[in-house]
Order: C-alpha cells, then structure tokens, then sequence
C-alpha cells in the first residue's frame, strides 16, 4: 500500500487511509466496534444520531486520515476537544461555535 506523497504504508487495517474530509459507514461500524460503542472521552454510551468522528492527532498537528487515528466522540466531549483545539491553535476569531 502507498500514501499519498508514495511512502510505503504498513498493511494493518488500522493505517488504511481514508481519502477527503467524509468518514466511510465502514469506517465509522469499525471505530464504535472498536470502542464499544463509547465515546472515547467519557465513556458514555453513543448513539448514532449524536455520534461524532474527530482524529485523535489532528491533522493541524501532523495526525493522518487513517482508521488507526480516528475516534467517536459524545457532543459535549467534541466540543469541548474542538473547543481546546482551536484555543491551542488561535483559531476562535470569527468562528461561530465559540
């Protein structure tokens, strides 16, 4: 398997690369298989209607789009990470969910 740049990348399940912004439903059955369906931040219980996918190393820091690096996050808990993030990284000018 090769990357997007054409580095080789390991063949595990967890490195294969999810290409775009969009998370496939596979992917998605196999991230809340491998957390239980919890949220990986308080492990409450998620339902798939308020079920969010987010990257555990955010590609601003460098995290890739592969399986491995995805988790699912209840609302308050994404919120609360994208809340951290953007204070980390500056970004809460003009954004609307401050």
């Amino acid at each position: 398997m090769v990357s997007e740049r054409g580095a080789p990348v390991a063949g595990h399940a967890d490195d294969a690369f999810i290409p775009g912004a969009y998370i496939t439903d596979e992917a998605m059955q196999t991230v809340l298989e491998r957390q239980c369906h919890r949220c990986a931040g308080c492990n409450a219980p998620l339902s798939a209607d308020s079920t969010h996918f987010d990257l555990r190393q955010p590609a601003i820091c460098g995290g890739a789009h592969t399986l491995g690096n995805f988790e699912a996050l209840c609302p308050f808990c994404h919120r609360n990470r994208m809340r951290r993030i953007r204070e980390r990284f500056g970004g809460t000018a003009g954004h609307r969910n401050k």
